[in-house]
């Protein structure tokens, strides 16, 4: 991902997991990942929440969230 960014520097990065924010922040590796992408999709896909109607997600419960500015609040902040 540094390589990437190195090369793209006006690129957006993101990642999505099927792991939440607040479980990631716990570990020091995900937290070294996670200064490096601009935006998180979290959450497992669920299939009785699945909705083709919102944009870059599967399922209901998974957010978007703006990881820079969800680091420097140390709170999940969601992209409306």
């Amino acid at each position: 991902v540094t390589k990437v960014k190195e090369k793209y520097p006006n690129k957006n990065i993101w990642c999505y997991t099927g792991y939440k924010y607040e479980d990631l922040i716990k570990n020091q590796l995900y937290v070294d990942l996670l200064n490096e992408i601009d935006v998180l999709v979290d959450g497992p896909f669920v299939k009785d929440e699945f909705c083709p109607n919102i944009k870059f997600r599967g399922s209901k419960n998974q957010r978007l969230l703006d990881i820079p500015r969800s680091l420097k609040e140390k709170i999940a902040v969601e992209i409306a």
